[in-house]
């Protein structure tokens, strides 16, 4: 994972409030996105930051979510949260504004994964949880273990993977064909 840290400047911590000083971090954020290799995951240490709010967390979590979502085709990459603070309500804050926005995003925390916002509804959860506990998985595995029908896990699994939660990998079958594999982002 590569960290993109949020402090511009020699500062202890940051505060993502409000559009107007939040437009320069989304637009760094972006560019360091487009220029990094395919397969590359960020995240942002919520360490760094201190309060946030809806605007704040709008430029800099769910536009370059945006960003991802739009170009995932040509710019395999993710976004992953680490060390949201309960002090400052990071994840409270995160959650309110993925669900006005109709985003989604993934956070770390000790290990265990945390999908944040509505477009992660109990099925998918269900799919994405069995993606995190194996850290690989095919969706013939997922449908053996749920007793679901093949195609409707590869359509949540499709989901997952456009929506930036989950990595994937072709891979050719011997008797013709492919497979895709997915995996964690951590």
């Amino acid at each position: 994972m590569r960290l993109i840290t949020l402090l511009r400047e020699k500062k202890d911590f940051i505060d993502l409030v409000g559009r107007r000083p939040t437009i320069p971090v989304k637009e760094y954020v972006i560019e360091l996105i487009a220029e990094a290799p395919s397969g590359t995951i960020f995240y942002y240490d919520m360490s760094e930051v201190r309060e946030v709010n809806g605007s704040g967390i709008h430029e800099v979590i769910i536009k370059p979510m945006e960003w991802l979502y739009e170009n995932y085709k040509t710019h395999n990459k993710f976004l992953v949260l680490k060390n949201l603070s309960e002090e400052f309500d990071h994840f409270y804050n995160i959650l309110l504004t993925c669900n006005e926005e109709k985003a989604s995003v993934i956070t770390e925390s000790n290990g265990n994964h945390i999908p944040i916002g509505a477009r992660v509804g109990d099925a998918l959860r269900e799919v994405l949880g069995i993606v995190y506990e194996r850290k690989m998985v095919s969706a013939r595995e997922i449908s053996d273990i749920l007793e679901k029908k093949h195609t409707l896990i590869s359509t949540h699994l499709t989901k997952l993977y456009e929506m930036r939660l989950v990595n994937r990998q072709e891979d050719p079958l011997l008797e013709g064909g492919r497979q895709f594999t997915y995996s964690s982002l951590f």
